[in-house]
């Protein structure tokens, strides 16, 4: 990402959650900002609320080639270059392993583990006539650990890993640097209404964090910010944990935490 003036980013899922959150991080600190998301109306409306000015809402389906081809188009356009890619759209739709359907296994790794590869992909010439930059994708603790009725969106997210280290490799001539981030529980507004509505209860996430809580997701768009910036220049390839020691714990038996 440049340090002289203002960077380009392009950010899919950009309307909601972690991806609104790290898009305001990213103009508060005077980047300008395309905002992909699929409804038209909810990424223009994200890209209005954004501090400073410039930015664009960019109505973007990642299960469609042609979809994100046009929208890098689009900030070609609208810009002349780009210099950092952020691949945060998303979904999850839990189901027993057992009787999930095609059609949701499916659609789970063509939001997530494909949609990413289209970004990738569509914003590689950009980037390379940019003189490189720098793509990050959300990857997720299901990408290290085994989530009962989470197949289709582990396996995706695993797949996300390996295309990260794969496109590290093969474009570092461009420039190019590709990275991801792995959060665990992140209490998003749709995490937030879950637990108000009683369907999601935190007592048990929060007891198998050692830092005691849900992320907010800033605290994931600070670290995708550094993986967009100069300050990270020398880190590619690599899936960085931001989950509050969550998946390096060592879960001790009841009995065992009272003997320690």
């Amino acid at each position: 990402m440049r340090t002289s003036d203002r960077a380009i980013i392009a950010i899919s899922g950009g309307a909601s959650g972690i991806g609104l959150a790290t898009v305001g991080l990213l103009a508060q600190s005077g980047h300008k900002i395309a905002v992909l998301d699929l409804d038209a109306s909810k990424s223009e409306a994200a890209a209005a609320s954004l501090p400073g000015s410039g930015h664009i809402g960019v109505a973007t389906d990642v299960t469609s080639t042609d979809s994100v081809t046009a929208a890098f188009d689009l900030i070609r356009a609208s810009f002349g270059r780009l210099d950092g890619v952020v691949a945060a759209a998303g979904i999850v739709d839990p189901a027993p392993s057992a009787t999930v359907t095609d059609e949701s296994l499916q659609r789970l790794i063509d939001i997530h583990l494909m949609g990413a590869i289209r970004m990738a992909r569509g914003a590689y010439s950009l980037l390379k006539d940019s003189g490189g930059g720098s793509i990050v994708c959300l990857s997720s603790m299901g990408a290290r650990l085994g989530v009962a009725e989470r197949l289709g969106y582990n396996v995706a997210k695993t797949g996300v890993e390996g295309m990260v280290r794969t496109l590290a490799v093969e474009w570092v001539p461009a420039g190019i640097r590709v990275n991801a981030v792995a959060p665990a529980w992140v209490k998003t507004p749709a995490i937030a209404s879950l637990i108000d509505s009683g369907f999601l209860d935190p007592a048990p996430v929060e007891a198998r964090t050692p830092m005691g809580r849900f992320a907010d997701p800033e605290e994931i768009g600070q670290v995708i910010a550094f993986l967009l910036s100069p300050a990270s220049s020398y880190v590619t390839g690599q899936s960085v944990t931001v989950d509050g020691g969550m998946t390096i714990q060592f879960p001790l038996p009841q009995t065992e935490r009272q003997l320690a």
